[in-house]
C-alpha cells in the first residue's frame, strides 16, 4: 500500500490537498526496503481526492505512507501520530519507520521557517485518514 497526500498550489495560486491511496495486490512479495515503491512501483490507485487539478502544480507539503496491503488503518495512524510527537527536530524531509510501516514527510523551506510543519503533518494526515476510511466502508 502507497497512501499519499500534498498540499500543492497551481500556477495561479490556488491551493488545495490531493490524496491517493495505491494498492499492490494479494500477491506483491513486501520488500525489506520499501521505500522506492513510491517512485518505482507504487502499486494500482484505488481511492483518490483531489482538490486541485493534477499536474504542473508545485508541492508545498507531501506525506507519503508504504505498508503492506491490509495494514490496518489504526497501525497506520499510531505510524503517524509518532512521527508527529517526534517532529520537532527532525530533518526536512524526514522519515520514519514503524513496525512494517515507512513514513516519508517533507515541507518547502518556507512553509518549515514559517514554523508550520506540525499544521502541514496534521493537515496530509487527516486527508489519508479520509482516504482510509473510504477504504474500510468498502
Amino acid at each position: 500500500m502507497y497512501l499519499t497526500a500534498h498540499r500543492l498550489v497551481t500556477p495561479l495560486g490556488d491551493e488545495g490537498v490531493n490524496a491517493f491511496l495505491h494498492l499492490h495486490g494479494d500477491q506483491f512479495a513486501w520488500p525489506d526496503d520499501p521505500a522506492p515503491l513510491a517512485t518505482s512501483n507504487p502499486g494500482e490507485i484505488v481511492e483518490r481526492n483531489t482538490e486541485v487539478p493534477p499536474g504542473g502544480n508545485r508541492v508545498l507539503a507531501y506525506l507519503d505512507v508504504l505498508a503492506p496491503d491490509g495494514t490496518p488503518a489504526a497501525e497506520i495512524r499510531a505510524a503517524l501520530l509518532a512521527l508527529a510527537g517526534d517532529l520537532d527536530g527532525r530533518a526536512n524531509p524526514t522519515w520514519s519507520e514503524q513496525d512494517r510501516i515507512t513514513v516519508k514527510f517533507g515541507v518547502e523551506k518556507a512553509i518549515e521557517r514559517k514554523g508550520t510543519r506540525q499544521s502541514s503533518l496534521k493537515e496530509l494526515t487527516e486527508a489519508l485518514g479520509r482516504l482510509l476510511a473510504r477504504r474500510e466502508g468498502d
